[in-house]
């Protein structure tokens, strides 16, 4: 997924995993370091617009894997309805 952070939108990177070894759970790899998901937002693919990252789960336009380690947009219906992919 294409993130940026919220407070240097000039700056783009890849990523999709979170930081399973940090003691917060809510934390994205973001290559040699980790950030807090609210600090960072996505780009949606299917709206083509940037959104918050936290308001992107929310609304099911970024899903987990069903072991909540890896993100992206949803695959199918069934899958944004669920919130994760069971694949």
């Amino acid at each position: 997924m294409k993130l940026r952070y919220a407070n240097h939108p000039e700056d783009s990177f890849a990523a999709s995993a979170f930081n399973v070894s940090a003691c917060c759970p809510d934390e994205v790899l973001t290559g040699d370091d980790s950030a807090y998901v609210t600090e960072l937002e996505a780009f949606i693919e299917a709206t083509g617009e940037w959104k918050n990252l936290v308001q992107a789960f929310k609304d099911h336009d970024i899903i987990t894997d069903n072991y909540n380690q890896h993100f992206f947009e949803p695959r199918s219906v069934a899958d944004r309805e669920r919130g994760f992919t069971l694949a």
